[in-house]
């Protein structure tokens, strides 16, 4: 079982404990994981789940297809504690917010799932039908042995032994990328670069593996796009250079580029149903299907809200969005 790092709460002097038991008591997040998720649609779903990522110590970014002041005359769907929560988050850089971006118009489904450690949506049902997440065929993203997701490598990805590939790129920090780098080297291909957002313990297990293997460590990156040749093949991969601020990863600002022919992406644990199969919340064929922890069939992706189950009352999504991050948490940590 996977012990969950709750946050905090802040010790309160004894003269001031005269409230009755009722009385909220002010917590404060867990230590920064180094983890960075993204979360689409600032509604209750949403709202939730990037407040109670970024109290578990995980750095959010949710995306809101709303305007700055549209939302500014929106009341928070959370409750006052934790809208003062969510308040101070904000003024701590724990979570940010970016208006306007719409999945299908100005952001891109496969674009997240590359840059991010995990993405979270909770967006309507509108936006659910025009995903392509209903099924296990999602355009773009590709399963790859259910503990890796390769991303935009190629048109066809029956097994990793039959990809025709020289340089490869990994993307992640988890063993389970790692793990991946080496059977990469294995598979025959020649140059292969594990990239993460931070470093890698100098004298620790993964890098001296590594080191064995002739396997490139590139750290303090964050990916940020895909390129292709003029024949659409993948060709290299574009990074943001972060470094470490009171604790936290930034991005600095600076770019560099990695050559590749194929790029992976690692996530922490990417556990099905038993059977294979994903549980289905709704009986309608428009919604994103989840299994019972709110992943959907993408290793790393997940969903909660309006776009997977019908009528859903505020406090219902609410708890959606609550359970969906501890889901998240959890696997980030495996």
């Amino acid at each position: 079982m996977i012990a969950l790092t709750e946050p905090q709460a802040v010790a309160v002097p004894a003269a001031l404990q005269t409230a009755a038991q009722s009385t909220y008591l002010r917590l404060e997040p867990a230590a920064p994981t180094g983890k960075l998720v993204a979360v689409v649609g600032a509604g209750p779903s949403g709202t939730a789940c990037a407040h109670r990522l970024a109290m578990l110590g995980n750095d959010v970014l949710l995306y809101e297809a709303r305007s700055r002041e549209r939302m500014a005359q929106t009341p928070s769907p959370l409750d006052p504690p934790k809208a003062e929560e969510f308040a101070r988050l904000l003024a701590a850089g724990r979570i940010r917010v970016e208006y306007g971006r719409k999945l299908g118009d100005n952001l891109d489904l496969a674009a997240l799932h590359l840059a991010y450690d995990a993405v979270y949506l909770g967006v309507g049902l509108a936006m659910a039908r025009v995903l392509g997440l209903s099924g296990f065929d999602a355009a773009g993203l590709a399963d790859a042995g259910r503990q890796v997701a390769a991303v935009v490598a190629s048109e066809d990805l029956p097994a990793l032994a039959l990809l025709p590939m020289q340089r490869a790129v990994v993307i992640g920090a988890s063993r389970g990328a790692l793990a991946l780098a080496l059977r990469l080297k294995a598979l025959g291909a020649q140059d292969v670069t594990l990239a993460l957002r931070h470093a890698l313990a100098p004298d620790g297990d993964e890098m001296q593996a590594a080191r064995e293997h002739f396997i490139r460590v590139r750290p303090w990156v964050a990916p940020l796009d895909v390129l292709h040749d003029e024949d659409g093949a993948v060709e290299a991969v574009r990074f943001e250079q972060t470094r470490l601020l009171d604790g936290c990863v930034v991005n600095t600002g600076g770019f560099t580029e990695i050559a590749a022919h194929a790029v992976f992406k690692a996530v922490g644990r990417a556990t099905l149903a038993p059977d294979g199969a994903l549980r289905r919340l709704s009986c309608e064929g428009d919604r994103i299907q989840v299994d019972g922890c709110f992943r959907t069939a993408l290793p790393g992706m997940y969903a909660g809200g309006d776009c997977i189950a019908s009528r859903l009352e505020a406090v219902d999504a609410l708890r959606h969005g609550e359970r969906a991050a501890r889901v998240i948490h959890a696997d980030l940590q495996a």
